[in-house]
């Protein structure tokens, strides 16, 4: 027993990266599939992330029709941030959803921000050994619960690197050294699967290189930045390290499939060193809207009299709340401002224009004034450079109602801002505009962030058609697969 075709997930996986190790000599089971398959470079769509990448890939179709753009999204109703598995979203309908109800056999685990649906031929899991622990796992049968946790009974990472950051050599190590712990575990687990069972078809998804890219960048090449000479040598160039891991992963699971599997492998978006102005996303846009001179906002100054209040080592025990409480004094400021930042990946801000009609308190008409808005955010955006180099920090500026479509675009933000990136081994520290004035932007915990290209690898012998080079391509590529796998 074994998968007819199986696919091979990485989240946050570089298909670039694979590639130079290749030509280095490394990576032998990548190889052996790399030699097997055709490839092609898939880019994401203009200013998303790994949320929309992986969910555009998994119904076939771009943001504007599934509505996500993050994993925390805005609510116009209430002007709270909210987990987007809270917010209602609109139900969508997986590749593997429609394969199952064609009578296929397919199981699925750990596809990121996955879309739960019923399975009647097939089984699932989600959030099993995922990159960041949000939800509780779930899974269809519940029989996979015991099964799984045989293989490993809770994930090493579980409590996140952000939610308790490592500050040592020592303590980074600890953390890697638990990551690593998970690959070769979901590996025999999937080996066992496909051998157990006849799968029509079978998505194993791995999440580490995720965590590596986010966390270990600067320790990977000493241009980077934030290049930490003692952490380096402890950790030994940990992103190779961590791909060396999913290739002996790669060769349990080929091996265990056999030469008759048809076998695709789905990466991305890659990772590069993380250049953004996000952390200063906030004061940005609200000198935009504002004005330099303008008072603080309510928020800041809570923060503070919180400040002047409270001890170091107590606010540091507050934090999270702190965190929380901040956030939402800023959302019920929002009811007032023109536009203001949302949250988002770190490759690109995001800007909601309070827009009457789709807002609650809407202040800017749809139409001329809505486009005037918009002009006003792109010339002023365009003003700031990099203070430490000079050059401008916006590659470019991507508006929803222009450049995408779908029924629930509205969902979405109204401006995403790229970073220039080019040339840049590490993050903004401060940024000026003649306009504007100076703004410091803190520094982050992360080190790497996703570029904009994934891959996907297909057995060479299927001859698939060329298909456009976007995330939404691919569950059209694995349905056709399917198909003519099942019809021969």
């Amino acid at each position: 027993m074994t998968a007819k075709t199986l696919m091979l997930g990485f989240d946050g996986g570089d298909g670039e990266f694979i590639d130079e190790m290749i030509a280095g000599g490394e990576l032998p089971n990548f190889r052996r599939l790399r030699e097997a398959s055709s490839s092609q470079t898939i880019v994401n769509d203009p200013g998303q992330g790994n949320v929309q990448f992986w969910k555009s890939a998994a119904i076939g179709a771009g943001p504007g029709h599934h509505g996500h753009y993050f994993y925390l999204q805005f609510d116009p109703r209430t002007y709270d941030t909210r987990v987007d598995y809270e917010m209602g979203l609109p139900a969508v309908t997986p590749f593997w959803a429609r394969l199952d109800a064609e009578g296929r056999r397919v199981g699925v685990v750990d596809w990121y921000e996955m879309p739960i649906v019923p399975l009647k031929n097939g089984a699932f899991i989600h959030r099993w050994l995922p990159h960041e622990s949000l939800t509780a796992m779930e899974c269809a049968p519940e029989s996979l619960r015991a099964e799984a946790a045989q293989y490993v009974t809770d994930n090493p990472i579980a409590e996140s690197f952000e939610s308790r950051p490592r500050a040592t050599p020592e303590a980074l190590k600890d953390f890697f050294d638990r990551l690593l712990s998970r690959i070769e575990s979901k590996a025999r687990f999937f080996a066992d699967q496909i051998t157990r069972e006849d799968w029509d078809l079978y998505i194993a998804c791995f999440s580490d290189a995720h965590n590596a890219g986010h966390y270990f960048m600067h320790l990977q090449d000493e241009r980077h930045a934030r290049y930490d000479a003692d952490a380096a040598a402890l950790l030994r160039a940990p992103i190779t390290q961590c791909y060396r891991a999913l290739d002996k992963a790669v060769g349990i699971i080929l091996d265990a499939a056999g030469e008759d599997t048809d076998v695709f492998l789905f990466a991305g978006p890659g990772m590069e060193p993380l250049t953004s102005a996000n952390p200063a996303m906030d004061e940005i846009v609200r000198r935009l809207d504002l004005g330099l001179g303008a008072p603080p906002s309510t928020a800041d100054a809570a923060k503070k009299t919180y400040r002047s209040l409270l001890p170091e080592s107590l606010r540091r025990r507050l934090a999270p709340l702190a965190r929380f409480a901040r956030r939402r004094t800023i959302d019920n400021e929002f009811r007032r401002r023109r536009f203001f930042a949302l949250l988002h990946g770190d490759g690109a801000g995001v800007i909601r224009i309070n827009k009457k009609g789709r807002e609650r308190f809407g202040v800017v008409a749809p139409g001329t004034e809505y486009d005037a808005v918009v002009a006003e955010i792109r010339s002023s955006l365009m003003s700031f450079k990099d203070a430490g180099d000079g050059r401008p920090i916006v590659k470019r500026i991507v508006s929803t109602a222009h450049e995408l479509d779908g029924p629930y675009c509205d969902l979405l933000p109204d401006l995403f801002v790229e970073w220039e990136r080019a040339g840049r081994a590490g993050g903004f520290q401060r940024i000026v505009s003649d306009r504007f004035g100076e703004i410091d932007v803190p520094a982050t915990i992360r080190t790497g962030d996703h570029h904009e290209r994934g891959c996907l690898w297909s057995p060479a012998r299927l001859n698939l058609p060329t298909t456009p080079d976007c995330p939404a391509s691919v569950a059209a590529a694995m349905i056709n697969a399917v198909r003519r796998r099942h019809s021969n």
